[in-house]
C-alpha cells in the first residue's frame, strides 16, 4: 500500500487535470444562476478525464484476469476482487457489491465497461460530506439498512489500513491496535447489536468526524490514477516509529484515531508554498491545485510526526516536580495520556500550554477523550483544566472537567492516585506530547536556560552578600527564619 500514483505517459497533461472529487466551483455563475462558460468547460474537462482514467483502470483490470477472457468488455467479480490484497481484500468485495448494486444488469458476477465507468463517475462526483458518509455506511453494511458489530469492526480496520496507504506508511500489525478497534465498536454500539444510518451518523459527528476522508480519497486515487490497489507502492515513514515505541502509550491505531478526532490545531500544517506566490484561497479555482490541497487536508496522520515527547513518567519519574520541570514553559498545544487501573487510557488535548494557578484554562479546541476500554469524546470545550499547587483555598493537584460539567479526572499533588469520577484508581503512567512547532520547543529550552542562570545568580548572591551591599542582619533570609520561630542569633554566612 502507499499513495504513489502511476500514470502512463500520454494520458493527459497537467493543465487538463480535473479537480479532485471534492472540488466544486463556487461563484462562477451569472446573475440568473446559470454557469459561466469557464465553469462549464472545467466540468467537461473533469468528466472527460474521469472517463479516460476509468477506462484505463478497467482495461488494466481486464489484463489481470486468469486465463482467456470469455466476455471481452466485461469484468468478473473474481477479477475485480483479486486486485485487492492483504487487509484490503474484504474492501474489494464490498466495493464491487456497492458498484453493482444500482446497476441495471441482472448478472452480478460481471460488470461491463459502461457500468464500471458510470459507477466510478458516481463516486468521483461525491464531494458533499453527508453524501460520502452515507455511501460508505452502506458500503460497509453490505447495502443493508443496519450495520452489525462485525461489519463495524471491519470498517474501522479497513479505514485504518487505507489511511496508512494514503499516507505512505507501511502497515504493520501491533498487538495494541485490536484493542482500539474493539473500543471504537463498543463506543459506537453500546448495548445494541445493530445500528442504523442515523445512529451511526450521530456518533460519527460527535466522536470521529473525519473517519471517511482518507477512505474516499484513497478510492478516488485508484479510480483516477489508473493504478491497481496492488500497485500502490508502500513507503515507510520512519519518524512515526518513535511515537509508537512499546514504552509509549501511543500505538499507530491510537495516532490514527486521534488524527481523525482532534481539531486541526493539534496537527496543524503550514500552507504549502506556491512558486507564483498566490495564497491557497486564491488557488481554489485551480483544479490541479485544489486536488493537492484536498490531499493535504485529509492526510493528517503523518503530521503527528512533529509531536515531541515532553514528559514520560516511566523515564522522568512520577512526581509533580518532574512533571512541572518538563511541561512548564511549553506555550503550544499538548496531548497528555493518563493510563490507570481498569485498563483505562485517557487523552487530554489542550489547545494551549499548561499553566499553574487557581483558574481553569483551555480554549474551545480542548478535548478529553477516553480511548480504552471504550472510545468516546467525554468532554469538549473551554476552561477544562486546573493545575493548582500554591492556592490556599483550592485542593492541590490537577483537575479535569469543564465548568458546569462533571469532573472526570483528578490527580493528587503527590501523583500517587488518580480519581476517575471521584473513584480512586492506581495511576500507572502519564505522558505529555508537545504538538507545536520547533520554535515552541526552542522557546521552552531558552526559558529553562534563563531560569537556571537566574538560580545560579541567586545562589551566588546568597554566598557573597557583601558583593551586593548586604549583611546578615539585613538579609531577608534571616527575617524569614525569625518569622518561622528559628533562633538565628548572630550567625553569619560571610566567607
Amino acid at each position: 500500500m502507499g499513495n504513489q500514483i502511476v500514470r502512463k505517459k500520454g494520458t493527459q497533461s497537467n493543465e487538463d487535470e480535473p479537480s479532485s472529487p471534492g472540488y466544486s466551483s463556487t461563484g462562477d455563475v451569472t446573475s440568473d444562476g446559470s454557469e459561466t462558460d469557464q465553469t462549464q468547460l472545467s466540468r467537461k474537462k473533469s468528466k472527460k478525464f474521469q472517463t479516460i482514467a476509468l477506462i484505463k483502470l478497467f482495461e488494466k483490470l481486464e489484463l489481470t484476469a486468469d486465463g482467456d477472457n470469455a466476455h471481452p468488455g466485461e469484468l468478473t467479480r473474481a477479477t475485480f476482487e483479486d486486485a485487492f490484497h492483504g487487509p484490503l481484500s474484504k474492501f474489494g468485495k464490498l466495493m464491487y457489491l456497492q458498484m453493482t448494486t444500482n446497476s441495471s444488469t441482472t448478472n452480478r458476477e460481471r460488470i461491463t465497461k459502461e457500468q464500471f465507468v458510470k459507477a466510478g463517475r458516481e463516486i468521483l462526483k461525491m464531494f458533499d460530506e453527508k453524501v460520502i458518509v452515507k455511501y460508505y455506511f452502506y458500503l460497509f453494511a453490505s447495502s443493508r439498512d443496519q450495520m452489525n458489530k462485525e461489519e463495524a469492526r471491519q470498517m474501522f480496520e479497513i479505514s485504518f489500513a487505507l489511511t496508512l496507504s494514503l499516507s505512505k506508511i507501511l502497515y504493520q500489525e501491533d498487538e495494541r491496535d485490536p484493542r482500539v478497534f474493539t473500543a471504537m465498536v463498543t463506543g459506537l454500539f453500546g448495548i445494541n447489536n445493530e445500528i442504523n444510518f442515523d445512529e451511526f451518523n450521530k456518533w460519527l459527528t460527535e466522536s470521529c468526524p473525519h473517519l471517511f476522508h482518507c477512505v474516499h480519497n484513497w478510492v478516488c486515487q485508484i479510480l483516477t490514477g489508473s493504478s491497481l490497489p496492488s500497485e500502490m507502492e508502500m513507503a515507510r515513514v520512519p519518524h512515526l516509529e518513535g511515537l509508537t515505541a512499546g514504552n509509549n502509550c501511543t500505538s499507530m491505531a491510537i495516532l490514527w484515531l486521534l488524527s481523525l478526532t482532534l481539531p486541526p490545531v493539534y496537527t496543524k500544517q503550514p500552507e504549502p508554498y506556491r512558486p507564483d506566490g498566490a495564497s491557497a484561497s486564491s488557488a481554489t479555482k485551480d483544479p490541479m491545485w485544489t486536488s493537492l490541497l484536498l490531499l493535504r487536508k485529509i492526510a493528517r496522520l503523518p503530521e503527528v510526526n512533529s509531536w515531541k515527547l515532553l514528559y514520560n513518567s516511566d523515564n522522568h519519574g512520577m512526581s509533580i516536580n518532574r512533571f512541572n520541570n518538563h511541561v512548564s514553559s511549553y506555550h503550544a498545544p499538548t496531548v497528555t495520556f493518563f493510563a490507570f487501573e481498569g485498563r483505562n487510557l485517557y487523552c487530554l488535548a489542550i489547545d494551549r500550554g499548561w499553566s499553574e494557578g487557581p483558574n481553569k484554562f483551555g480554549g474551545v479546541d480542548c478535548r478529553l477523550i477516553q480511548l480504552l476500554p471504550v472510545f468516546r469524546v467525554t468532554q469538549a470545550g473551554e476552561q477544562m483544566v486546573r493545575w493548582s499547587e500554591l492556592a490556599r483555598d483550592i485542593p492541590k493537584g490537577i483537575t479535569i472537567g469543564c465548568n458546569g460539567k462533571t469532573q472526570v479526572l483528578r490527580l493528587s499533588n503527590e501523583f500517587d492516585k488518580i480519581f476517575h469520577y471521584e473513584v480512586p484508581c492506581e495511576l500507572h503512567k502519564i505522558e505529555v506530547w508537545g504538538c507545536g512547532t520547533e520554535n515552541a520547543l526552542k522557546a521552552q529550552e531558552n526559558q529553562r536556560k534563563w531560569e537556571a542562570s537566574a538560580i545560579r545568580k541567586e545562589q551566588s548572591r546568597k554566598l557573597r552578600p557583601q558583593a551586593y551591599g548586604e549583611t546578615w542582619d539585613d538579609s531577608p533570609d534571616k527575617q524569614i527564619l525569625q518569622w518561622g520561630g528559628v533562633d538565628v542569633g548572630n550567625h553569619s554566612y560571610n566567607r
